[in-house]
């Protein structure tokens, strides 16, 4: 597993604690309707992380059985404090681009921001498509450009002022990276889904401080490891883009535009 997409040590419990109620929740909410408007009994969440979405499609669906996979078990680990396992919940730790599971098993697959960390997303498409039932739909949601999600620019931004001619580019590498919703298209087709649709969906983050953004974007997200591998000590990097977003905000918690794409495909 590379670096960008380990999700370990204190990652996962401040990602949960942190991020996702920062960022995550709207959304969660928004692709958990559009899950349930197919009224699935069975359904598979890859990259699952720590339960954001499997929390809402758990309230939202109280007769579907949801399995929830994840390549991190420490994400998984975070995930079942706030919804331990039951006869509606299993936790499994499972590849995307190799899933333990029988052809036709599943009526949905879901997937919220987990997409852009997959080395090889034909395979995943292709797995989610061999799992799914005639007419079962895959669904997923994966990040706009980093400069349509102002929360993390904001981060960038100081990230390149502390360490100006080598900034960190994880943001831009990985989570904020695939976006293009022709590209989507044209590689949900190769996996053989039809009826494909992508659209844009916006919020804005819930007010947080200087220092809740700077823990949760440079703490809570594989960011970490880039930074603590290159560029000095974690904690000390915190605490100096925390200081230059208080400047900026001058006390004032900021809330900012979030964007993200939506997809989905029938199998």
């Amino acid at each position: 597993m590379s670096a960008d997409a380990a999700f370990t040590g204190s990652i996962p419990e401040l990602y949960d604690t942190v991020l996702v109620p920062m960022v995550f929740t709207d959304f969660s909410a928004d692709l958990a309707a559009h899950v349930a408007t197919g009224d699935p009994a069975t359904v598979l969440e890859t990259a699952a992380g720590t339960g954001a979405l499997t929390r809402e499609l758990h309230r939202i669906l109280p007769e579907a059985t949801i399995t929830a996979t994840d390549l991190n078990p420490a994400m998984l680990g975070q995930a079942a404090k706030a919804l331990p396992a039951s006869e509606r919940i299993r936790w499994q730790q499972a590849d995307a681009q190799s899933l333990p599971f029988e052809d036709e098993s599943f009526d949905a697959v879901v997937n919220q921001f987990g997409l852009m960390f997959v080395p090889d997303r034909a395979r995943a498409y292709a797995e989610a498509r061999r799992v799914l039932r005639p007419g079962g739909r895959l669904s997923a949601a994966v990040w706009s450009t980093l400069e349509d999600n102002e929360a993390a620019l904001l981060v960038e931004q100081a990230l390149a002022s502390l360490f100006p001619g080598r900034p960190p580019r994880f943001f831009r590498r990985v989570p904020f990276a695939y976006n293009d919703e022709d590209l989507i298209r044209s590689e949900l087709e190769a996996a053989g889904f039809s009826g494909i649709a992508a659209h844009t969906v916006e919020h804005q983050n819930a007010p947080a401080s200087a220092r809740a953004i700077a823990v949760s974007h440079v703490r809570g997200t594989p960011l970490a490891n880039e930074l603590s591998e290159g560029y000095g000590d974690l904690g000390r990097i915190t605490e100096e883009v925390a200081r230059l977003l208080e400047a900026r905000f001058r006390g004032v918690p900021f809330a900012g535009k979030t964007s993200a794409v939506f997809l989905t495909g029938a199998a």
